[in-house]
């Protein structure tokens, strides 16, 4: 072989690595290989072998100048499979040793593999066989076939052959390594919207109730979990709760809680009487739905507040615990089956007084159970220890998250951890009062807003500042509705979506807000400042005026 030949192919080696560079997919690489074999082997034929894990076959997934094999009569463009036993023919041989071997005799070799000529009809004479290195794993095997205008392949061939197996391999680990990186690009976002569908199926943080403050918080051992939980509203002022552990994590617990919370929801309206009759039913459902070994833990809670009452059910999850600002007491409910495991089970409950003030707290046993990176466990005793007594539910809430977070403190958590807190607050104060608007009835006004800022949950500043705003507001229309004359007041209130509303209804001369709409804060005359303290008091604030009169609209988002 001349000089300009030699260069020429050492040319076609750096083009073919140039190519395969470029390369995005397996049949790209391949295809790619195809292309470049001529000029860089100057063979009748190029093969590849990929070791299959599955099968430890090596298996042929490329061989150049296809009108020198049978091709498949009903596919001509798809080759006849061919599979090398482990161990098995040359090609097996170099898989196993990591060595190349340069063949010139290849019909007299008793390593070859002959299946492979008599399957495609292809007579093999000489035969260059390169490993395909990856550091310290094959990935394959290369093979050169007949040299073309010479008997046999020589040392040059072998160099530059061995060079263009480095780049296969090269770009078959690169391929290799975008393909897992894609993979786990694509779980990762298969799980963040298996999250968020999860999510979509739990309640908020805080459900604000008209009984009853809810507070919820979720530290899922992965992307997804099995622990669940719920608030729902029902009738005559009761309030079914609960909090529920699957069996198992992942996504297979996750659609299990999906399927339970749909269930318990479309269920709901079903509970007349019995809690424990109730869930009864409720087994009776997911016990037929659930796959064969799966089964929920889960204790329920029925409020009623009608009766001050609270139920009871434990199936097969800790029993609550509650606080009266002075000491957690350790109610003794009796644990029973989890759900789904026995059909025809009869659940019981347990009746309890229920008094507004009351804390009661559901958790799962991710929580209790929580280990440091020590390995020692939270316990119950120490959870409940690090809670303050005589607080608000806000404020024992928020002390149960950071005293969890702080004990787990970064440690990998081997369970899925929840809880729920109840804050009852029983019937609410009256959603109606109406006084005539005069000095003397602003006393009555104050003590009603006060009442419905207590019952919400604000602590005692956000209470004065809500009084003091309504009592400005009560003035401004004694002042500027009835022209500083009595006349008819209307209080409406409610709690509606996690907001406490008032709505101010006065039969005076709607309001000209060009006469309210306050004045710069650094005009220090007295007076005007009204519309200011409420828009820093309330998230929204909006007058509309009527034909006789004004509705004021004032509401405060509880957090």
């Amino acid at each position: 072989m001349s000089i300009s030949q030699e260069i020429q192919r050492y040319r076609a080696l750096i083009e073919a690595a140039r190519r395969l560079n470029s390369a995005t997919d397996v049949n790209t690489i391949l295809q790619q290989i195809l292309n470049s074999s001529q000029e860089v082997m100057d063979a009748e034929a190029i093969s590849v072998f990929l070791h299959d894990p599955a099968t430890e076959e090596l298996v042929l997934h490329s061989a150049a100048a296809r009108e020198n094999f049978t091709a498949n009569t009903d596919n001509p463009d798809k080759l006849v499979e061919i599979r090398v036993p482990k161990g098995q023919g040359i090609s097996g041989h170099v898989f196993e040793s990591r060595q190349s071997i340069n063949i010139q005799d290849v019909q007299n070799d008793p390593r070859f593999y002959r299946k492979a000529d008599t399957k495609t009809g292809f007579v093999t004479r000489a035969m260059i066989t390169v490993p395909l290195l990856a550091g310290e794993r094959c990935l394959g095997v290369v093979q050169a076939l007949n040299p073309v205008g010479r008997p046999h392949f020589d040392d040059l061939d072998q160099e530059i052959f061995e060079g263009f197996a480095g780049i296969i391999a090269g770009t078959l680990l690169r391929l290799e390594n975008q393909t897992r990186e894609m993979a786990v690009a694509r779980a990762r976002q298969e799980l963040e919207l298996a999250r968020e569908i999860q999510q979509s199926f739990l309640p908020p943080a805080l459900r604000v109730l008209d009984t009853c403050q809810v507070r919820v918080a979720y530290f899922p051992a992965r992307e997804v979990g099995g622990d669940f939980y719920f608030a729902h509203s029902l009738d005559n002022g009761r309030v079914l709760l609960g909090l529920g552990d699957v069996s198992g994590k992942g996504v297979p617990a996750a659609l299990t809680m999906a399927r339970a919370t749909a269930e318990i929801k479309g269920h709901r309206n079903a509970l007349k009487q019995n809690l424990g009759d109730w869930v009864s039913s409720l087994n009776e459902i997911l016990a037929e739905e659930m796959q064969a070994g799966r089964f929920i833990g889960m204790t329920f809670l029925l409020c009623d507040s009608a009766s001050s009452t609270l139920e009871v059910c434990c199936a097969g999850q800790y029993p609550p615990v509650w606080s009266d600002a002075r000491i957690w007491h350790h109610p003794e409910i009796p644990s029973q089956l989890p759900l789904g495991i026995l059909p025809g089970f009869q659940y019981q409950s347990q009746t309890l007084p229920l008094a507004p003030g009351q804390i009661w707290l559901l958790f799962s046993d991710g929580i209790t159970e929580a280990r440091n990176s020590t390995g020692e466990e939270l316990t119950l005793e120490r959870f409940l220890q690090s809670l303050p007594l005589g607080q608000k539910a806000a404020h024992t809430f928020a002390q149960a998250v950071l005293c969890w977070e702080s004990f787990v403190n970064g440690a990998i958590p081997h369970d899925d951890a929840s809880f729920l807190m109840l804050d009852w607050r029983g019937q609410s104060p009256a959603a109606e009062l109406q006084i005539t608007c005069q000095t003397v009835s602003l006393c009555t006004a104050r003590d009603y807003v006060e009442n419905w800022a207590k019952y919400a949950g604000f602590d005692d500043v956000t209470v004065g500042q809500i009084v003091l705003a309504c009592d400005e507001a009560t003035t401004n229309v004694y002042r500027y509705a009835y022209g500083g004359k009595p006349g008819l007041l209307t209080y409406h209130t409610s709690i509606e979506d996690n907001h406490l509303v008032f709505q101010l209804v006065d039969q005076g001369t709607p309001v000209d807000l060009a006469r309210i709409k306050g004045r710069e804060l650094d005009d220090l005359r007295p007076g005007g400042l009204g519309v200011i303290l409420l828009r820093s008091v309330f998230q929204e604030v909006h007058y509309e005026p009527q034909a006789v009169g004004t509705i004021l609209t004032l509401r405060k988002k509880i957090t």
